[in-house]
């Protein structure tokens, strides 16, 4: 059984277990990873590991029986390209915790003024900061990760409201959580809370899902932190609503690249937006990397996942963590 491992450093990171797995499993790495390189490797494979694919490389690869992604979004796979016969799983759940503990490093440095009072330093800045306590924050994708978000938020005596795709009162109950809605309730949880916390997942159901009307049902004193997907929130409309302080502010650990895989995303410039929200006074900008920590990229979790799918494969068993190809996710 063949295996098309896209970057050498997960090849490596996989030779690790390989005592695990089924002596006839054989690991197929590019040289130079172009999408013709790619194409060629990939026209008898069984399985390929990846974070992110070309339509071009799933129509050549006759033998295909799974596209194992190597992080939670699936975003960057083409979707219309994937027969029904080819299953798709990620590492999801894996490792929540340390983007969940990134999510809220930013959102205390909005809420403290972090970044505000260490630029003026050591000028002082005078204007008052918010406290957690008693406040609301909007959760916007219940999963792994917005789970420990939340957890982690009670701590500070918050109030957690919360979106799931499927409700559940169950976990309502068990977390205690003041609202559980689906994403019929997006209104009311933007409007109703202090801070908002996207951790959706960008699907074509979630992609733009928060536009000028949403952003104008938040609070003038609400915050928003994003650490899931740029293209969930209208690049245009979030960044004028920041520029004329109709929101209090925003952290954005992501942002809109031009990918070769998304079309309608693909600015002219090379940069990571159209606008310069890094230059506003009332956003925290870092890189996509609040999660990375010093265990991160090698964590056992999602490399136990991706040899127990290729394991899978190998005896003709289904895979764990599968991705549901109708709602992408």
């Amino acid at each position: 059984m063949k295996v098309l491992v896209v970057h050498s450093y997960l090849s490596d990171w996989i030779a690790r277990q390989k005592d695990l797995l089924p002596d006839d499993v054989e690991f197929i790495t590019p040289e130079k990873g172009t999408d013709e390189e790619l194409v060629h490797l990939a026209q008898d494979v069984d399985i390929i590991v990846c974070t992110r694919l070309s339509t071009a490389v799933v129509k050549g690869a006759k033998n295909l029986k799974l596209i194992q992604k190597t992080g939670a979004g699936v975003d960057a796979l083409p979707f219309d390209a994937i027969n029904d016969d080819v299953f798709v799983a990620n590492t999801s759940g894996a490792n929540p915790v340390p983007l969940a503990e990134g999510a809220i490093s930013l959102l205390l440095a909005l809420a403290k003024r972090v970044v505000q009072r260490n630029k003026l330093f050591p000028e002082i800045d005078r204007k008052r900061v918010t406290e957690l306590r008693g406040k609301k924050v909007g959760i916007i994708g219940l999963g792994h990760i917005g789970i420990e978000i939340a957890k982690r938020l009670q701590a500070f005596e918050m109030k957690i409201l919360a979106i799931k795709r499927r409700k559940s009162i169950d976990l309502q109950n068990e977390m205690t959580l003041e609202f559980l809605g689906g994403p019929e309730d997006l209104d009311y949880v933007l409007s109703e809370s202090d801070f908002i916390v996207v951790i959706v997942p960008l699907t074509p159901a979630t992609r733009g899902m928060i536009g000028e009307r949403e952003i104008g049902l938040m609070k003038p004193s609400a915050y928003l932190v994003n650490v899931a997907r740029a293209a969930i929130i209208d690049e245009k409309a979030l960044y004028f609503a920041l520029k004329e302080n109709k929101i209090a502010g925003a952290a954005l650990d992501v942002w809109w690249i031009p990918h070769w895989w998304d079309q309608k995303w693909n600015p002219e410039i090379n940069k990571p937006s159209r606008y310069p929200f890094w230059e506003l006074p009332n956003v925290i900008a870092t890189p996509h990397n609040i999660g990375y920590g010093d265990y991160t990229r090698f964590s056992e979790e999602p490399l136990k996942i991706i040899v127990k799918n290729i394991y899978n494969i190998a005896k003709g068993k289904p895979p764990i963590n599968q991705v549901d190809k109708e709602h992408q996710y």
